[in-house]
């Protein structure tokens, strides 16, 4: 059968995180996007069914939510989120306390985390309800649930916190949760987030096949340093449970196309083509593979105080043993033109 890829490439700036209305009127900017790009029948329904992709961490600022006033002028994600932080002190204390922490970036990102998960979970639920597609929402910063991965009610279950996807069905029903499991060396360790479990990671079933998800690193073939020994390259573990399409929702920290830079060591390519020798593409290219056919990486752009995002989105496909790129966003800077909803059509 038909369907939809779409790699949702997004612009943010921290206006888009003033409250619920602004991240849902974001969301809504790119769906119009993803709508106008979509296949109709002549009575106005959509042709083929959608899998729609959004970017890593476009969950993760939304503890901002409520609170831009009160951290405007700040220089850094870290201080904007000190700046929210000192504002509850009695809660984040107790969240610590409850998640036997004492870290404090954890125990933020604990004490937020109820609202974060309600803002995240019913923003994409609506999105994907209106815009009629299954939707892989990115990736929030979440502690497990308590009462279940896919529970309707939301508490912490424990003292850490995971880089989380979550996935919905046209219907808006949360149906796929997943946890990073490769966690990027001088970004995500410095926050105190905890790696996943691979044994964890499952697929979500549409009626074009198994998906699954895979955030950012989890994508790659190769880790970035020789320090990184529990490193696991994650392709073959869908691959086994019969995904034909790979989500790959991405957030690049570092300029896209000059010389890469990582430890203080000097890179030998752009960040670009790194991405190129030692992501999705290479993995697909050099693993084994009998279900693995697509792949659709979604890329986060704009800039967050002093968190700046670079990148282009694309989608691969695999024939045999070649795997070549589909589609290529026209840009990838942190300019609100780069925006873009990339869409193919393909057989599965």
């Amino acid at each position: 059968m038909k369907v939809e890829l779409a790699a949702c490439q997004v612009h943010v700036t921290p206006e888009d995180y003033a409250s619920a209305e602004a991240f849902e009127a974001m969301l809504d900017r790119v769906g119009e996007k993803l709508a106008n790009a979509r296949t109709r029948l002549a009575h106005g329904a959509y042709e083929h069914p959608c899998l729609a992709v959004f970017p890593e961490m476009i969950g993760a600022f939304l503890p901002l939510a409520g609170r831009l006033d009160a951290v405007r002028g700040a220089r850094s994600v870290d201080e904007a989120l000190k700046k929210v932080a000192i504002r509850s002190p009695f809660r984040m204390a107790s969240a610590m306390l409850r998640g036997k922490t004492a870290r404090t970036s954890v125990g933020f990102l604990l004490a937020v985390a109820p609202d974060v998960q309600r803002l995240y979970r019913d923003a994409f639920a609506r999105f994907a309800r209106r815009y009629e597609a299954w939707t892989v929402a990115g990736s929030a910063l979440l502690p497990r649930n308590a009462h279940g991965n896919l529970a309707d009610s939301f508490s912490p279950a424990e003292g850490r916190v995971y880089n989380t996807s979550y996935t919905f069905n046209p219907a808006g029903r949360h149906v796929g949760v997943s946890r990073k499991v490769n966690l990027v060396p001088t970004v995500e360790d410095t926050l105190g987030l905890s790696p996943g479990r691979r044994g964890e990671l499952m697929p979500f079933s549409t009626p074009f096949g198994q998906v699954g998800t895979l955030i950012c690193y989890d994508g790659f073939a190769v880790p970035h340093t020789a320090r990184e020994p529990d490193f696991c390259p994650l392709l073959s573990h869908y691959d086994a449970h019969g995904c034909s399409v790979i989500a790959h929702p991405a957030a690049n920290f570092w300029p896209w196309e000059t010389p890469w830079t990582f430890g203080g060591v000097d890179g030998h390519s752009t960040r670009k083509q790194q991405w190129l020798d030692e992501g999705l593409l290479s993995q697909m290219e050099s693993t084994p593979l009998r279900a693995v056919r697509y792949g659709v990486t979604a890329q986060l752009l704009g800039r967050i105080f002093d968190s700046h995002f670079d990148g282009r989105s694309h989608i691969l496909a695999r024939d045999g043993s070649s795997v070549h790129i589909l589609a290529e966003a026209a840009r990838g800077d942190a300019s609100p033109e780069a925006e873009e909803v990339l869409l193919r059509v393909v057989e599965v």
